[in-house]
């Protein structure tokens, strides 16, 4: 059984081996932490900046799967750091379904109007599963608020919630 809990720090070495997994995946030059500042500090980027970053448990206790929201303005905020492991992607568990709920019902929830996100461009697997939410895709200069992506190039994509 998976479980789906607020950030703790002990998971902190965990969650960046997750994050580097997905982003140094051999297509593209290597991504560092140093250019992710928010990963070493995720209670302060996140959650005492009023979002929120989820991390999922299986049953052992190791992690699968991240999500963050992170604020960036009035009513604005970045969907960060999403991942899953591959074993527990598509069914039976469908977790990032589950995770990208949760983020959503957090972020209706709390004044979250736009959610902005970046993707690289040779994501198409998560390209289609943003469209099908409803993201849509934007150029930099389109983004309500700017921030810097750890990986370029990239596509910018935006949400807004009823």
């Amino acid at each position: 059984m998976l479980s789906i809990v607020p950030f703790q720090e002990k998971y902190t070495q965990d969650i960046i081996d997750l994050v580097l997994h997905f982003q140094n995946n051999g297509r593209r030059p290597p991504v560092t932490v140093d250019g992710q500042p928010d990963l070493l500090r995720i209670q302060h980027s996140y959650l005492d900046a009023g979002g929120f970053f989820w991390m999922t448990l299986d049953e052992e206790g190791k992690l699968a799967g991240t999500v963050g929201l992170m604020p960036c303005g009035a009513g604005m905020a970045v969907l960060k750091k999403f991942f899953v492991y591959e074993p527990y992607q598509g069914a039976p568990h469908h977790l990032g379904r589950q995770l990208y709920g949760r983020l959503l019902d957090f972020a209706k929830g709390h004044g979250v109007h736009t959610i902005l996100l970046d993707t690289p461009c040779d994501t198409v697997r998560a390209h289609k599963f943003y469209e099908r939410a409803g993201f849509r895709k934007v150029t930099k200069d389109e983004l309500p608020c700017k921030y810097d992506p750890p990986i370029k190039p990239c596509d910018f994509s935006l949400l807004e919630l009823q």
